[in-house]
């Protein structure tokens, strides 16, 4: 698996199991400490634990690792703005704190 790109979360209160229906509907699953979205290959990691959320994909075909810039994956940025926007429609009160984007083979 090749991570995309991470965002740190701040969040200022979190009540996900008064919040798992709607989360729920919205697609996310709960696995342990985090909830996760499947998304045309593409899956969203978003750990409660730490509060970051991973964009991550398959081995599909080799990823150079390292940083990269918007204005040079212009694809990726475009994943980047598709996640904050799941983030948002979350009944939960997240703020976003930083975006890292580097690719990492997991």
């Amino acid at each position: 698996m090749y991570q995309i790109f991470e965002i740190t979360l701040k969040t200022h209160e979190i009540d996900v199991d008064k919040n798992l229906d709607k989360i729920k509907r919205l697609n996310w699953y709960l696995n342990g400490v985090t909830l996760v979205k499947d998304d045309n290959g593409l899956q969203y990691i978003l750990d409660l634990s730490d509060f970051t959320l991973k964009c991550v994909m398959g081995d599909l075909f080799p990823l150079s690792e390292g940083r990269w810039l918007p204005e040079d994956f212009s694809s990726r940025e475009e994943l980047v703005t598709s996640a904050i926007t799941k983030l948002r429609e979350l009944p939960l009160n997240l703020e976003i704190c930083e975006i890292r984007r580097i690719i990492k083979h997991e």
